[in-house]
């Protein structure tokens, strides 16, 4: 069953990809920046962390990557961020929150939409958040090396 999974989530990237027009050569890496980031709040929801950190860590991993690809590849990250993160969005919860205004049940439907917002907004900063580290580690590291260089 987990293959399935696996299988389904980098089915999902690539088509995020095709439809969003990402170039075919790096296709193959929105995929699998997805599935990193699905594997990611796959295991920790497994291990019992809320579903909203599990989604935060699994943005910070799409941010991460994406900006890795972005550096080796010569791409902007965004196409890898745009396939990356929708396997985490949480589209169950917003169905399920819809149901539940439709059949009547607000509490339930308030309930499940406040919890739907926090996991569209962990995953929001993550990415948010592991972008801004990432080059600003990228930036200090460019500094140290032109200081060094003027000092020579």
């Amino acid at each position: 069953m987990f293959v399935v999974k696996v299988i389904t989530v980098l089915v999902i990237g690539a088509a995020i990809g095709v439809l969003y027009r990402i170039p075919r050569g790096v296709l193959v890496y929105g995929s699998v920046t997805g599935l990193a980031a699905w594997l990611v709040y796959y295991g920790l929801s497994g291990v019992g962390v809320g579903i909203v950190s599990a989604s935060f860590f699994g943005s910070l991993s799409v941010g991460f990557l994406s900006e890795i690809l972005a550096r080796a590849l010569r791409k902007p990250a965004t196409i890898f961020i745009i396939p990356g993160f929708i396997p985490l969005v949480p589209g169950g919860q917003a169905y399920t929150t819809m149901r539940f205004l439709v059949e009547g049940r607000q509490l339930d439907a308030l309930a499940m939409g406040v919890q739907t917002i926090l996991i569209a907004g962990a995953i929001a900063f993550g990415i948010f958040a592991s972008v801004t580290a990432y080059r600003l580690a990228v930036t200090n590291n460019s500094k140290s090396e032109i200081d060094h260089v003027d000092k020579s």
